[in-house]
């Protein structure tokens, strides 16, 4: 059986969270395009306010036309280009930048599975943790619970879309790749993940208050993701639930064939 979800909002949140969504969104309305960035891309620039993000995504895919979206992380240095292999490998962006040059930082890319229009149930991005504090180290700072309830959304830019999401989780877990180990093209697949979300509490676990079991199957999420500083047979993901979609277009076919939920 399959039934068709759009983008399923978390209902019952204070009402901080709906006030935050219409700022927002009232930034993004005038950031989905414009003029490249000025400061140098991919350097971590960090910009405190999502609303001085501008993107021409024209430009950047005329550079390298794997570039499909712009992930920004206000607080931290997370601001850069995301590519996904048109060739289909998955690895070439863990030893390649954003300009398809050998770079041992690599690039921030989704493997090949996940859709570039971000309507699957969970879009995961990865990137390197380098020494210089570049790429996704800043994802090992939401494990203290200080500067993860300071740090509330993430930003996707695409061609033609702007999306907000709130960063509601935050752990680490065994290297193992997400899609590997979840098929969440069902929805049985995807509760297995929120199951692991919210399940074996732990100290370093961070599960934003009031965002206690709130978010389902029917919810669309992101999950970055790096190698653990600490431990490199882990892996730090920091988690967000689709609060804001400015176009509108953000939907999936749920598929119950498996059973659950029907």
């Amino acid at each position: 059986m399959h039934k068709l979800c759009r983008n399923n909002y978390i209902d019952g949140n204070a009402l901080r969270l709906g006030i935050s969504i219409c700022l927002v969104l009232f930034l993004l309305a005038g950031c989905g395009k414009g003029s490249p960035k000025d400061q140098e891309m991919a350097t971590g620039a960090g910009a405190e306010e999502s609303g001085n993000v501008h993107v021409d995504m024209t430009t950047l895919q005329e550079q390298n036309e794997d570039i499909f979206a712009w992930i920004n992380v206000p607080g931290t240095g997370i601001d850069y280009p995301v590519c996904q292999s048109g060739e289909g490998d998955d690895s070439f962006y863990i030893t390649h930048n954003y300009l398809k040059q050998e770079d041992p930082k690599g690039a921030i890319y989704t493997e090949c599975a996940n859709l570039k229009n971000m309507c699957d149930f969970n879009e995961v991005l990865h990137g390197s943790s380098p020494e210089d504090g570049t790429m996704f180290s800043d994802l090992q700072k939401f494990l203290d619970k200080k500067f993860f309830d300071e740090h509330e959304y993430i930003y996707v830019y695409t061609e033609d879309n702007a999306l907000i999401y709130m960063i509601f989780a935050a752990y680490t877990r065994e290297d193992i790749r997400l899609i590997e180990e979840y098929d969440f093209t069902y929805v049985s697949g995807c509760k297995a993940f929120l199951d692991e979300i919210y399940q074996n509490r732990s100290m370093s676990k961070q599960i934003r208050s009031g965002w206690e079991n709130m978010v389902q199957p029917e919810n669309f999420i992101i999950t970055l993701t790096t190698r653990s500083k600490d431990d490199p047979s882990k892996q730090t993901v920091v988690i967000g639930c689709l609060v804001g979609d400015l176009k509108g277009t953000i939907d999936r076919y749920l598929d119950y064939s498996d059973g659950y939920g029907e």
